[in-house]
């Protein structure tokens, strides 16, 4: 049997890299969200085998500021961020904690201004594994390895944007595997955002629907650390 068509279909795949640069330029690229220094994102979020609805509400600004606020009306806020330095979370349940390991990591990652953006230098290992149907779009399907852990990304053949992410995700409880898809994407000023983004874990299905995206008018008293919080850090 000839092994030429199959190293034909693998030639025909477009790098990693190429397919990164894609969406970054069909979400606007970076200097569309150069221009900014603060972003105001509101939702909703619904947990449909929990029967749960809450509001929320994230804020990021230059260069690796995050705070987000979940309300939840059987429980009240639930809330996390990333000062530049402290990574922490804070809900009624447990009250305030630091961050560290691989959470503290996450969280500085949900702090990177520019963490929308895709760059295959985050990655020990990038590879295009196919073309392949994710959620109804013809995707391809990138393997990547960051950190040791393994997961993959889908890029929609028609758009050049994301689709989806499927991997290892760290929470409190230890790693679970999750598929998140993105729908729905909005401009704003020039920058793209999926308008509907939604986790599937085998302890259910959460979807975030985003209302608005507004530029440049965070307050940076927004980042501080709450009291509880600050009284966690070593001098």
């Amino acid at each position: 049997m000839s092994v030429l068509p199959v190293l034909a279909v693998a030639q025909s795949l477009p790098a990693p890299k190429e397919l990164m640069d894609k969406h970054n330029a069909a979400a606007g690229g970076r200097a569309a969200l150069d221009r900014h220094t603060s972003v105001h994102m509101t939702a909703s979020m619904t947990m449909a085998a929990m029967g749960m609805q809450a509001s929320m509400d994230v804020y990021k600004a230059k260069p690796n500021r995050f705070f987000q606020k979940v309300t939840l009306p059987q429980l009240g806020d639930i809330l996390q961020g990333y000062d530049g330095t402290v990574g922490w979370t804070m809900n009624p349940m447990t009250g305030a904690q630091l961050l560290d390991g691989a959470l503290a990591d996450g969280m500085k990652s949900n702090a990177d201004f520019f963490g929308s953006l895709q760059d295959d230098a985050n990655y020990s290992k990038a590879e295009t594994v196919e073309l392949a149907d994710f959620e109804g779009k013809s995707c391809y399907k990138v393997r990547l390895v960051r950190d040791g852990r393994e997961g993959f990304e889908y890029f929609d053949k028609a758009t050049g944007l994301i689709a989806g992410v499927s991997g290892s995700t760290q929470t409190a409880q230890g790693p679970i595997e999750s598929t998140t898809i993105m729908r729905e994407w909005m401009e704003v000023d020039g920058v793209k955002f999926p308008k509907v983004i939604e986790q599937r874990t085998a302890n259910g299905t959460a979807t975030i629907t985003f209302s608005a995206v507004e530029f440049d008018k965070v307050d940076p008293a927004v980042f501080d650390l709450p009291a509880p919080v600050k009284a966690l850090v070593k001098p």
